[in-house]
């Protein structure tokens, strides 16, 4: 194996959402990290860090797992200067460079041509409006401000006098739905954080029914019942009979005849994909599954699929686990979407007894799996190589990078299905 390969297998990969006002997804920030220590080599500029990133691009493909999001990746002076900038897929990637980096003398000529050649530029950092931040600002698309290192008062002075720029606005660490709610008035386009996925939890809460009708049908069709039953369960439901049809006629292309029934659509689309279609559709309670835009769901579907890959490659011999690490995954995020708490949801679902005790104390094969995943997931990379050792030579750094890219190549595909 190559040094580069190794050198590849050594990355850690995270990503954090962008989204826009109605909180549809618009592109990540990829955070890509070669050391333990969770940052990238900054002694060295960018330059080591960023020579991973072009070969992630080319060999874990990520550039074909983007589809109509941008891909913001943070790039130093050092780096810029480089040929492996042109490495990079103009199309999908934005240059992101923090506005301390345009100290080096040289940074922004360099700039400047390569938004000639095509590339998009981001600039980050931005804390104050003055004459030097005005070359930076005909430079960049988009204008990136971290919320929680500004004051509000100097917030609300900056977004202010970037709102007639021009300029797409993104705030950054956005950790709250009141934060967001802030920042719209500000006048900002784009936001980044978690936010969308931690809502305000409701004790007590019970499902609706609608909800709790899907609950029924998830629960039929993994107890593999009769046809007849699962059908007779579809009936009370007609927006998952919409969404069924429009499902299994998609995925049914080039059939001669359109799948007009409950159960011919059943029979076609197979009862395992079946069965993780109305998974997804908990977290849009029974509408159109529009995986293209919701992040929430983008999570879900991901972080399922990735601990089902997750569960083949390190532990290669156990495929009974390959189903339920799917669906710890995904049921993982179903708090978020319901604004319920674990105990609330695990209390009015049921679940196979591992999965359950994976969700509810994190215990259990699946439960060490799941924890791997979050930890990956908050890009703690120490963490993340703790968990990995308890798997011993099947367990490398690398692996998850390219199950990442595996998984999100599969949501993507996952949602042009629909189109």
């Amino acid at each position: 194996m190559s040094s580069s390969v190794d050198h590849l297998r050594e990355v850690f990969i995270g990503r954090q959402p962008i989204l826009d006002k109605d909180q549809g997804l618009v592109g990540y920030e990829l955070l890509f990290r070669n050391s333990d220590d969770n940052h990238a080599g900054i002694e060295n500029g960018m330059a080591a860090t960023a020579d991973v990133v072009c070969k992630a691009f080319a060999e874990l493909g990520l550039a074909n797992v983007f589809g109509q999001v941008r891909a913001f990746i943070n790039v130093g002076a050092e780096f810029l200067k480089t040929d492996l900038t042109e490495l990079l897929p103009k199309d999908i990637v934005v240059l992101e460079v923090d506005v301390a980096a345009f100290a080096d003398p040289g940074l922004l000529a360099r700039c400047q041509e390569l938004k000639a050649e095509g590339y998009d530029f981001s600039v980050s950092g931005v804390s104050d409006v003055n004459d030097s931040l005005w070359p930076l600002v005909d430079l960049a698309t988009w204008l990136k401000i971290n919320m929680d290192t500004l004051p509000h008062e100097k917030l609300q002075t900056v977004a202010r006098a970037l709102s007639t720029t021009r300029r797409t606005l993104i705030a950054a660490h956005v950790e709250s739905q009141t934060q967001m709610e802030l920042c719209a008035l500000l006048g900002f386009h784009l936001f980044q954080g978690y936010y969308f996925a931690r809502p305000v939890i409701m004790e007590g809460k019970k499902l609706d029914a609608s909800t709790q009708g899907l609950l029924r049908l998830i629960k039929l069709v993994a107890e593999e019942a009769d046809l007849g039953r699962i059908e007779a369960a579809f009936r009370p439901e007609p927006a998952l009979v919409i969404n069924l049809l429009r499902l299994t006629n998609s995925v049914g292309a080039g059939m001669r005849t359109r799948i007009t029934s409950v159960r011919h659509a059943i029979t076609v689309i197979g009862q395992r994909q079946l069965q993780r279609w109305l998974q997804l559709l908990l977290f849009s309670r029974g509408a159109n599954v529009d995986l293209a835009h919701n992040p929430l769901l983008q999570l879900a579907a991901l972080r399922g699929r990735f601990m089902e890959l997750l569960a083949d490659r390190l532990l290669p011999g156990e495929r009974e686990l390959h189903d339920p690490a799917f669906i710890t995954g995904l049921m993982s995020v179903v708090p978020a979407a319901l604004g319920m708490s674990m105990a609330n949801v695990l209390d009015q679902i049921s679940l196979d007894d591992a999965v359950r005790q994976a969700l509810s104390s994190g215990e259990g094969k699946l439960g060490r799996l799941l924890a791997l995943t979050e930890t990956y997931d908050d890009n703690n990379v120490g963490g993340t190589q703790a968990l990995l050792g308890e798997y011993g030579e099947n367990g490398h750094p690398g692996m998850l990078g390219e199950i990442l890219a595996e998984a999100l190549l599969w949501v993507q595909q996952l949602g042009t299905e629909t189109d």
